[in-house]
């Protein structure tokens, strides 16, 4: 019962931090531009950087973690279990 929980709220923590990754990078926040002038060039170069919370970078794995534990929790309350298939 205890490995279910354990594989579930990996599999959510996993799902969670690729949600994060995902949707920090294809946002479309507004992002902050610094425009620096580098000598011999005469195009100014751009960096850009996101502005992604840190309540939404921790906070999203960690909610689809708890998601994944407390589904296998209902599971394992329905008799669901990590095992052998006994044979009969």
């Amino acid at each position: 019962m205890r490995s279910l929980r354990a594989l579930l709220s990996l599999f959510g923590l996993g799902i969670g931090l690729l949600a994060t990754v995902v949707l920090a990078l294809f946002s479309s926040a507004p992002s902050r531009s610094d425009y620096a002038f580098v000598v011999g060039r005469s195009t100014p170069t751009v960096l850009s950087f996101t502005e992604t919370p840190l309540v939404f970078v921790v906070g999203v794995p960690i909610l689809c973690a708890l998601v994944g534990w407390v589904t296998a929790l209902v599971l394992t309350r329905r008799g669901w279990a990590i095992g052998r298939a006994e044979r009969v």
